[in-house]
């Protein structure tokens, strides 16, 4: 078993893109032995995975992605859940990973975001409308410059760009949602955007695929494990539950237990740190 430790990552250039992405990160492996096992957590970035020759098989809570010379290209993209996700990986990998920010892949999409994403993992068909999908496929893979690759695939994108209804409201409610200096309640933020329950929740959940309290969840979750696992100097994890709102001690480790399978302090002496510290993983060892 091979870890995963040659990844290389660039973030969008184009001005248009650096709105909806995080960032890009390419994984190739040169040997058919590879194999790569490891868990992801809940997150509210959303990635879009880009296989070159490859197969895979889903499962509710895991996935494997194969390499295998005679598939087509295979697109996977992730979708919402509340524990870890087992991913592996096998054979000659050559992919890109899309990481789109909360409410990005949307705009890259022609059906709402429930319907495209609604499992942890699926495989993603929605660019094969497009006519130029199999052109931008063929045209990524035949070079194996990455800047070029990233050139091409920004090109794609500015291409099949939609703004989506109702941009304003979503963002700023995605936006109190994950304030955590002030905390406001759903219903404030309702209130805010000038919508009742039943339409400010059916609007939400049919563009995040999942509910305001799940989603306010994930991110107080990404945003105490940013704070503890991405600085230099660890906080104790009390601060660090305080800064990200976790009042309840015993609601903190219970949230880390569902969503990562450890308590906080088990969960540092676990993780892998990749892509300038923006990739956490937790790679199972052999």
């Amino acid at each position: 078993m091979q870890h995963i430790t040659d990844v290389e990552h660039f973030y969008p250039s184009h001005p248009l893109l650096k709105q909806y992405i995080q960032y890009y990160y390419f994984l190739r492996t040169d040997s058919p032995d590879f194999v790569s096992q490891y868990y992801v957590f809940p997150n509210i970035l959303q990635s879009l995975n880009i296989h070159k020759h490859a197969y895979c098989r889903i499962e509710d809570t895991a996935i494997t992605v194969s390499s295998y010379p005679q598939a087509d290209p295979l697109l996977i993209a992730q979708g919402r859940y509340e524990q870890p996700h087992y991913v592996e990986l096998r054979g000659m990998v050559d992919k890109i990973t899309i990481v789109f920010n909360p409410l990005g892949l949307n705009h890259f999409i022609t059906k709402p975001l429930v319907e495209i994403t609604p499992n942890a993992s699926q495989v993603f068909t929605d660019w094969d409308q497009h006519s130029n999908h199999q052109g931008f496929i063929r045209a990524f893979f035949d070079t194996d410059s990455l800047e070029q690759r990233i050139r091409l695939l920004e090109t794609y994108l500015v291409a099949i760009y939609q703004p989506i209804p109702y941009e304003q409201i979503l963002t700023h409610a995605l936006l109190r949602l994950a304030d955590f200096d002030h905390e406001p309640t759903v219903r404030t933020i309702m209130d805010e955007v000038n919508m009742n329950v039943r339409t400010f929740h059916r609007l939400f959940v049919k563009n995040m695929s999942l509910s305001p309290a799940s989603y306010r969840k994930i991110a107080r979750f990404r945003h105490s494990l940013r704070d503890q696992v991405l600085h230099e100097h660890f906080k104790s994890l009390t601060q660090t539950g305080y800064e990200s709102n976790f009042y309840d001690q015993a609601y903190f480790i219970k949230t880390y237990r569902q969503f990562t399978g450890h308590n906080p302090k088990r969960l540092l002496k676990t993780i892998s740190k990749l892509a300038d510290n923006q990739l956490v993983m937790n790679v199972i060892d052999s």
